[in-house]
């Protein structure tokens, strides 16, 4: 890993330097990503660009300078920049990764709501009961395409994607199957099935890991490398033990 440096010199008010016009600011845009990008650090600040600017992601610092070049200041920690090949005040970002994180933790999740067959949610001790994953109306399920206000993100259309990561079932006697990203289904195809081996009412639910992509004004989706946890509400399972009866 090595560090890359490009300097920049700008006035005060932001525009060029003109030598010999007095006081002035030396920029410096320093960067982390070595020559052939390989290294762990260097993809992490090519990511947090993703959407936003060219990248990679690099700090920027300024000190002033006298008309004849020499430092009257020390050096100024001024944040970071996606934009690292532009002059400081020509093309600086507009949207950053935090704003993007902060939306992705805000989006309304639809719930993970459990049925399960036999229907009615009531099964037998002893029988293969089938569990299913159902979303509810309001939030945003898989794919569906969550729009963040412009307001919030500087007049810019910023879309967020949800999906899943995996899936973990919690069948309410203490055992639980997951995570995997089977939504489960019906008898006899549904991949998620469980049997009950003492009756009583068992409190349900599945715990749903999600991400998403991101894109900004139409361009292209970008993964969001990181994740949410929601636990969806308690579906209660009646299991009941059948009696056999003697009919005439």
């Amino acid at each position: 890993m090595e560090l890359r440096e490009r300097a920049f010199p700008s006035t005060p008010g932001g525009g060029p330097r003109v030598v010999g016009s007095g006081n002035w600011f030396e920029y410096r845009v320093v960067n982390v990503c070595s020559v052939n990008a390989a290294d762990a650090q260097c993809m992490a600040s090519i990511m947090a660009c993703a959407g936003i600017g060219p990248g990679p992601l690099s700090r920027v610092t300024r000190r002033l300078m006298d008309v004849a070049g020499r430092p009257v200041g020390s050096w100024e920690d001024l944040g970071a920049t996606c934009f690292p090949n532009s002059p400081p005040g020509v093309q600086q970002p507009t949207i950053t990764y935090a704003m993007i994180r902060d939306a992705f933790h805000l989006t309304p999740w639809a719930k993970a709501v459990i049925t399960t067959q036999p229907k009615g949610d009531v099964t037998l001790v002893g029988l293969k009961t089938y569990f299913k994953v159902n979303w509810s109306t309001d939030g945003y399920e898989p794919g569906e395409i969550d729009s963040i206000d412009p307001a919030r993100m500087l007049g810019h259309r910023v879309d967020i994607r949800p999906k899943i990561v995996g899936v973990t079932y919690r069948f309410g006697d203490g055992t639980g199957f997951g995570p995997t990203p089977d939504l489960g289904g019906v008898y006899p195809t549904g991949g998620i099935v469980h049997t009950y081996s003492t009756k009583g009412v068992y409190a349900t639910h599945v715990e749903v890991v999600w991400t998403a992509d991101f894109r900004v004004d139409g361009g292209p989706w970008t993964a969001i490398p990181e994740t949410v946890t929601i636990t969806g509400p308690d579906t209660p399972v009646t299991v009941k033990i059948a009696k056999a009866v003697l009919v005439s």
